[in-house]
């Protein structure tokens, strides 16, 4: 008898088994290997960070444009003006600042400053304002056109928004036969939407450049809205009175009330049936400077007690309102509004501490995942991350 059948007629559960072992232990080699590999890569550096631009004032007194770059955030000095800077914007490129000064005589003057590598060209003037103060630019996402607010005498209360075409010089009213007040315009990522702050009885206004709709949000602080980054959702703040219950009585008539005004946030979503809803939470707070996190899952606001003169504290919640939770708590420092970086991890603002009042504001990160803090500058103003496409 041949032994060969012998030889291959081990129990089929056998064979079953060893393949089973063999399989286990590549998973678990696999499983190591890439536990390894993740352990041994290096933190992503600051340097990865975009440039921060921002406002310093310069040997003379004067605020200018400075933009430091990542990881010594050495400043340099990106224009020579000898007339006031009041605000700026940069191009959702990257590629261009768009800024506005106002002059000893009154006028004022928009003005756009090319970049080459960080390196800044002469500046054009794109717009001169007789008589009149035109700032607080805002770019279209399509990087050619922006809006900017013109304030007239004798009513320099009543702000109006214009449009200002870059490359014709061409401007308007934002919508040609209103004449109403607006401000603190803000557009919806894709450009086909523009929000902004018209007079307390219309609150916070869109407009719908495709179909010509107009939407309404009871609001009367005149702040700008903070739009969803990919999705047509806004944060907008409006304010509400709290109602404070004292003692330990459960008859409304026989206890104490106390009253503040509170300032919330809402989150405002269109559609079909366009509606809002509220995001803080109850208290006598003063909530605002909302910023969307780049993937929308989160939001980053300041908040103070109503009422106080206390600091401005940086917080973060979800999209939906909940995990709310402090990221400073220090309330002799004022933090500014927040900004993203790109990749999410950190939070850039100036920051005021009234405890030492002859100090000027400071620029810094804050590493969330961490509450680590980075100063950028001691003296600076208005920072944002110029970030190129």
């Amino acid at each position: 008898m041949s032994n060969h059948g012998l030889e291959s007629s081990q129990p089929a559960s056998t064979q079953r088994l060893a393949r089973w072992q063999i399989g286990l232990l590549l998973l678990m080699l696999l499983a190591f290997l890439a536990a390894s590999y993740a352990f041994l890569q290096p933190a992503r550096p600051e340097s990865a960070l975009p440039p921060v631009l921002y406002l310093a004032e310069d040997d003379a007194g004067r605020l200018q444009l400075h933009l430091a770059n990542a990881p010594d955030w050495q400043p340099g000095q990106l224009t020579n003006e000898t007339a006031v800077i009041l605000s700026y914007a940069p191009a959702p490129d990257g590629s261009q600042i768009a800024y506005a000064t106002i002059l000893p005589d009154g006028s004022s003057q928009l003005k756009l400053l090319p970049l080459n590598n960080d390196t800044a060209a002469t500046p054009e003037t794109l717009l001169t304002c007789e008589n009149a103060e035109c700032s607080q630019p805002v770019w279209h996402p399509d990087g050619r056109r922006l809006l900017y607010e013109r304030r007239e005498p004798p009513n320099f209360s009543r702000p109006q928004l214009w449009w200002l075409d870059t490359q014709t010089g061409e401007t308007r009213l934002l919508l040609e036969k209103e004449t109403g007040v607006s401000s603190n315009a803000r557009f919806s990522p894709d450009g086909s939407w523009v929000s902004f702050a018209a007079s307390p009885d219309e609150g916070l206004r869109l407009y719908n450049f495709a179909d010509g709709r107009s939407l309404n949000f009871p609001s009367n602080v005149g702040t700008p809205a903070a739009w969803h980054p990919f999705n047509n959702q806004l944060l907008f703040q409006n304010s509400r009175s709290i109602i404070f219950h004292g003692e330990n009585n459960d008859n409304h008539d026989q206890h104490s009330h106390d009253f503040a005004t509170a300032v919330s946030l809402y989150l405002a979503t269109l559609g079909d049936d366009p509606d809002s809803h509220l995001l803080s939470e109850d208290g006598a707070f003063n909530d605002g400077n909302a910023a969307w996190s780049p993937d929308g899952e989160w939001i980053a606001f300041g908040r103070r007690l109503a009422g106080t003169n206390t600091g401005r504290q940086l917080w973060l919640m979800r999209a939906d309102g909940s995990e709310a939770r402090a990221l400073t708590d220090d309330i002799s420092l004022h933090f500014g509004p927040p900004s993203w970086s790109p990749d999410g991890r950190f939070l850039l603002f100036q920051q005021y501490n009234s405890s030492t009042p002859d100090s000027p504001p400071t620029i810094w990160l804050l590493k969330i995942a961490t509450g680590e803090f980075i100063q950028i500058t001691n003296n600076g103003i208005l920072p944002t991350f110029l970030v190129s496409s």
